[in-house]
């Protein structure tokens, strides 16, 4: 057994059936490089093969009984590949509109509880004689980092693979007796006072850093994580719309290099201008620049080989209200840089584990639940949307000796935040995922068809316009403010091989 530790736990508590808590890629795939052409079955191997050794996808959850501590993680003595792996046809033509339909589908219905928290579709019938692969699994389980930790060990390098490791006969265990379970969590009912005085006190020194930070000039434009603007506020229902866009990225490191900004300064403006262009044709107001809630990754050296989840949270007011894309561009250069040394200095990650830890699921789990009935995100609005960016590889990907050609990211919709855009490098290019409750985002390919747009506004703005002044002020922007708060990150060697988001 392993105890659901740090943020993990919420991930579960805060799951509705209308609001499933999970990540997914939606991949493509180009038989062309397989050794003798694309099968079902030659995937099946592969998975058979792997997965006793990829431990995430083999354990379950299971609660401890009247709710005295964490959920346990535990192997799944009854595990069945094929309750995880589907084979389906996309209808005719096969094109982008079927396949993001068929991903909204997946989105939006949440996986089995009694089984290890992942499926994966194999979709033929693509356009091109192209496969399709949508993988999902329950954010519980991985953060974004993680998420590409685990698909450089599901894939290869070549399309030749590699040679299969012979491992002695995966055997688990029978599932733990209500009594094991009792007995494992007592320890943390002894000391979960400990805890909560801990949380206590996390919550007082995150506040007392809270308010330092906006009397202090140098973290300033100031952002408090409440009071977003009213756009896209909605319940979430069961329905999904999904969308796909693809940005180059020569174009977003020649702005980066240009105007000395970071990657996701770039991405941040693609969004906001997308937006902005958006909002005005379906005549929303946007005279308030829309709030991003920005993970942020807080995986140190020592975590390598972790999974679930090492988060904090940037709240990045997106400019939106501004006509010109380079002073877009300006202002979100700020605004994320004082927002990244705001979670340095303050620490919502650390806040959100204590808690996490302090409050046992009997209480916790109704708590959040009660919150999201009574519309309290929505309320309170921390954020309009979520913008998530995670670098990836550099160098080609193959599955079954598949050539990747594609892999688009999704996060989860929740109750307040129904609008969730995830970007994630592969080779030459930016591939965006967007996800959306169905009802908060009036034609969401639109809103993917801007993005590509606005990549293009920007590099002619940047082409045509005289450009010293907002480069000098997107520099101003960034000196590492808030660094003596929290020491550095150290990269860690998956950091490393994939390059950083920055």
């Amino acid at each position: 057994m392993q105890r659901m530790n740090g943020i993990d736990p919420m991930f579960v508590y805060s799951e509705t059936p209308v609001t499933p808590m999970e990540v997914a890629y939606a991949c493509v795939f180009d038989p062309a490089t397989a050794p003798g052409g694309y099968s079902f079955e030659a995937v099946r191997a592969v998975l058979a093969e792997r997965v006793p050794s990829l431990v995430p996808f083999r354990r379950r959850l299971m609660p401890v009984p009247f709710g005295l501590d964490h959920p346990r993680w535990v192997d799944d003595p009854d595990f069945d590949l094929d309750n995880h792996l589907h084979r389906v046809a996309l209808p005719a033509p096969g094109g982008e509109a079927e396949l993001t339909s068929m991903v909204a589908a997946v989105m939006g219905r949440p996986l089995e509880p009694d089984q290890p928290p992942w499926e994966m579709h194999v979709i033929e019938g693509l356009e091109g004689g192209q496969v399709g692969l949508i993988a999902k699994i329950h954010h519980s389980v991985i953060d974004g980092v993680a998420g590409v930790q685990l698909m450089a060990q599901l894939l290869d390098l070549s399309e030749e693979g590699r040679p299969a490791v012979v491992c002695p006969p995966w055997l688990p265990a029978a599932l733990p007796s209500h009594a094991q379970m009792v007995a494992s969590a007592l320890p943390n009912v002894f000391t979960s006072p400990v805890r909560a005085l801990q949380a206590v006190r996390e919550v007082g020194r995150t506040a007392l850093r809270l308010a330092r930070c906006a009397l202090d000039g140098r973290t300033r434009p100031f952002s408090i994580p409440l009071g977003a603007p009213s756009t896209f506020e909605t319940p979430v229902g069961a329905a999904r719309s999904v969308s796909f866009a693809k940005l180059s990225l020569r174009d977003v490191r020649s702005l980066k290099e240009q105007f000395g900004v970071t990657i996701n300064d770039v991405v941040l403006a693609v969004c906001s201008g997308a937006l902005r262009s958006h909002l005005a044709e379906h005549d929303e107001e946007a005279d308030h620049p829309l709030v991003a809630v920005v993970p942020v990754s807080v995986r140190g050296a020592s975590a390598d080989e972790d999974v679930g989840n090492r988060l904090s949270a940037m709240f990045v007011p997106l400019a939106n209200d501004l006509e010109h894309a380079l002073d877009r561009l300006r202002a979100i250069a700020a605004t994320s840089t004082a927002a990244k040394a705001q979670e340095r200095a303050v620490g919502y990650g650390p806040m959100a584990s204590a808690v996490s830890e302090a409050v046992p699921p009997v209480l916790a789990r109704p708590m959040i639940q009660f919150g999201i009935q009574v519309g309290a995100l929505r309320r309170l609005r921390a954020g309009n949307l979520m913008i998530s960016n995670v670098p990836g590889p550099n160098f080609s990907l193959y599955f079954a000796g598949m050539r990747m050609a594609a892999a688009y990211p999704l996060g989860p919709v929740v109750d307040g935040v129904a609008l969730n855009i995830t970007v994630q490098s592969y080779g030459d290019t930016v591939f965006v995922g967007i996800n959306a409750c169905a009802t908060a985002v009036p034609d969401l390919p639109a809103l993917a068809r801007a993005m590509e747009a606005e990549l293009g506004h920007l590099t002619e703005a940047a082409d045509r316009e005289d450009t010293a002044a907002v480069r000098a002020a997107c520099l101003a922007a960034h000196p590492s403010v808030g660094s003596r708060h929290r020491p550095p990150r150290r990269r860690s060697p998956v950091a490393v091989l994939l390059g950083e988001a920055s």
